[in-house]
């Protein structure tokens, strides 16, 4: 079972990832990976990519942007789960390339020193593939219900139904709470119990204090079960989204009991016309008749509105791809298949060689921003020189990592990475451009299966009517 967090990284990128690479955590690194980069230059190739973005497409901060540097993703797995290092390892991988869809550098290293083995993930907050940051909005939910599929299908536990709005407990709330022992879930018992018996928040109090429950008034409300393992008052947040001292007051304020539902099945309400007393007109009982009339009209009117939409979108088609009979449907769908595959290889070519761009885009802009430094160092004298290596420590290391790339690439450091900058736009608009002609004809792939599977449901239709007519047949 496999707890998931994620938070942002502001300025420590440097100790966040120095922390996750601990070689006594991961075995002397030997559970540490890299994807898109390596880990022991992952900080200076991250902020290179940020750098590159801001150039290509402006400052994401003076727009009011997110300035994370990166983001940390951690998954802990329970210390009962029967799952190796290695595993578990592999096993973040899959849940990061599947979280990032390959378009983030980032490093994953698995620790080992404690009770349970969990995952480190630092991944850089501006893609590569697109120079985006990352959006971080309602991810939480989504971390979890990949780590709990990734986790099903090695054969690992899992919370069936997860509240995923809810904040996950701890391991330790967690084992307390299936062993009976967990005095928050004591207390939530004792709250809820004494909210619906109370309609005031004095009453309510009241009530907590004959179940032995201590009240702490302040910025938040706490409490405490007196007489029990509970040392310290727990906030009601804490405890539950719907235990502070607001959540508390407004269900004070709720009705205890929802009055039944008007609208009644066609069996129950004849029950219930059957058992209404004598004096009882027809009149009088016709609103539950015509409500449920109208709910069951207005299904009826919107599944035939919802068909005549199809059909019309369907004929639409049919009408544009010129279909004169039922082969041209697959005679289409192959011609446009055909087509999308040629435009995906296009794509592919063209990302594959700007991608070469804007690697050395991004080192070009390091090596002409951190130059100045490099050669100032060169002519410190002997008694200044250490002082000033010390306090340009990273710029230094930038520049040399920046240097040895370009020499990998084969890419001499006099060109100039403006003009490389405006050749990495460019490609980038063909690569738009075709990405917009493929959603076409994705789109026109689909509005085609659709129209055919109508077609061969009106073809099904008559026989369907055929069936049903010999079957009543044979039942008389």
């Amino acid at each position: 079972m496999a707890y998931t967090r994620i938070h942002g990284i502001k300025t420590t990128l440097n100790k966040a990832l120095d922390y996750i690479e601990n070689p006594e955590k991961t075995e002397e690194q030997l559970l540490v990976s890299g994807y898109n980069v390596d880990p022991l230059s992952a900080s200076i190739e991250y902020r290179m990519t940020a750098a590159l973005a801001r150039e290509i497409k402006g400052d994401y901060t003076k727009s009011g942007g997110a300035d994370n540097l990166a983001y940390h993703m951690i998954q802990s797995f329970a210390p009962y789960d029967k799952i190796t290092a290695e595993q578990a390892h592999e096993l973040g991988k899959k849940w990061a390339d599947e979280i990032l869809q390959g378009k983030y550098e980032y490093v994953i290293s698995t620790h080992v020193d404690k009770g349970h083995i969990h995952n480190h993930i630092i991944f850089n907050a501006t893609s590569f593939y697109d120079y985006s940051k990352y959006d971080n909005y309602k991810v939480a939910a989504h971390l979890r219900e990949v780590s709990d599929r990734l986790c099903a299908e090695q054969g690992l536990y899992v919370i069936e139904k997860p509240n995923l709005k809810k904040k996950s407990p701890t391991h330790y709330e967690w084992e307390q709470r299936k062993a009976g022992t967990s005095w928050k879930a004591q207390i939530q018992s004792i709250i809820d119990k004494a909210i619906s018996e109370t309609n005031d928040y004095e009453s309510f109090k009241a009530a907590l204090e004959k179940a032995n429950v201590e009240v702490k008034e302040g910025k938040r409300i706490s409490f405490k079960i007196t007489g029990t393992g509970q040392e310290r008052f727990c906030r009601g947040d804490r405890i539950g989204e719907d235990y502070s001292r607001e959540r508390i007051i407004e269900r004070l304020a709720e009705p205890k009991k929802k009055n039944r539902e008007k609208v009644m099945p066609p069996k129950e309400a004849e029950q219930g016309a059957a058992a209404a007393p004598a004096g009882t007109t027809p009149r009088e009982r016709q609103p539950v008749f015509s409500s449920y009339d109208k709910k069951i009209e207005w299904q009826a009117q919107r599944t035939k509105l919802a068909a005549t939409k199809e059909l019309a979108a369907a004929l639409l088609t049919i009408r544009q791809e010129n279909i004169q009979q039922e082969s041209d449907f697959d005679i289409r769908v192959n011609s446009l298949l055909e087509k999308s595959s040629g435009v995906r290889s296009t794509m592919a070519e063209l990302s594959g060689k700007n991608q070469q761009y804007k690697d050395a885009a991004k080192y070009l802009l390091a090596f002409r921003e951190y130059l100045p430094i490099k050669q100032e160092a060169e002519r410190q004298s002997p008694f200044t020189k250490k002082r000033f290596l010390s306090r340009y420590e990273s710029e230094l290391s930038a520049f040399d990592h920046a240097a040895a790339q370009l020499e990998k690439l084969g890419v001499n450091t006099n060109v100039d990475p403006d003009k490389v900058i405006t050749l990495v736009k460019d490609q980038d608009g063909k690569i738009s451009g075709l990405a917009a002609a493929l959603q076409e004809v994705t789109d026109r792939i689909s509005s085609i299966r659709k129209a055919h599977e109508l077609v061969d449901g009106m073809k099904q239709e008559p026989k369907r009517e055929q069936d049903k007519g010999r079957d009543k047949e044979q039942e008389i």
